[in-house]
């Protein structure tokens, strides 16, 4: 059993309702290698990362505490390193939260007692057979002007197309980018992602495209 198994099973045996999403459910249904797992939980994130790493003897480090997230940082036999981030549903249910998220491919759950169970409340399994970046919601890139950014960088890393929608929220939507409500960090950090990738130039030309 390897080490993210043995953490979904640690996780299934907690007194907590806890649920892998967003990129890792995905990477998991197209064969891609993970290297961080993404959990929501219905209670407090933190204290559930803590007792995460106490468990696996990794580290902690608390994340945000408005939303109850934190992070442990794990390393397997071979020494290779996992990220775990935990946090507090968005909203009053599994739903509500997948309602928050950016993209239909990254709104997906696994309740981590049925992980091969996928939830799939927005057709975001159609989308990644099809191949394209679709929004969740009209508000989808207002709601963080980061994802314009991140939606253009996903379909790079991953070999998808952004849906017409998607490109017109992003025109709508995706300057704000540039506003003092998204922190510098944020955007540096996607901009690097980009940029360690090998052909970049085309990725960043479409930004540009996109406004």
């Amino acid at each position: 059993m390897n080490l993210q198994e043995q953490i979904i099973g640690w996780l299934a045996g907690q007194d907590i309702q806890a649920y892998l999403v967003g990129g890792c459910v995905r990477d998991r249904l197209i064969g891609r290698p993970l290297y961080d797992l993404d959990i929501a939980a219905a209670g407090d994130g933190m204290l559930l990362a803590r007792r995460l790493a106490n468990r696996f003897g990794g580290a902690y480090y608390p994340l945000d505490e408005t939303r109850a997230t934190g992070r442990a940082i794990l390393r397997d036999q071979e020494g290779s390193q996992l990220v775990v981030d935990v946090a507090r549903l968005r909203g009053i249910d599994l739903a509500a939260d997948l309602a928050d998220r950016d993209f239909t491919v990254n709104a997906l759950a696994a309740n981590v007692r049925a992980p091969e169970e996928i939830i799939d409340l927005h057709g975001g399994m159609d989308d990644l057979r099809a191949g394209i970046i679709r929004p969740v919601s009209d508000g989808s890139i207002r709601n963080d002007p980061l994802r314009a950014l991140r939606a253009v960088r996903q379909a790079a890393e991953l070999g998808l197309t952004l849906a017409p929608e998607t490109e017109a929220l992003i025109r709508r939507d995706g300057a704000a980018v540039a506003s003092p409500e998204v922190a510098g960090e944020r955007t540096r950090d996607e901009l690097g992602r980009l940029l360690a990738r090998p052909h970049s130039a085309g990725p960043l030309a479409r930004m540009d495209d996109l406004g």
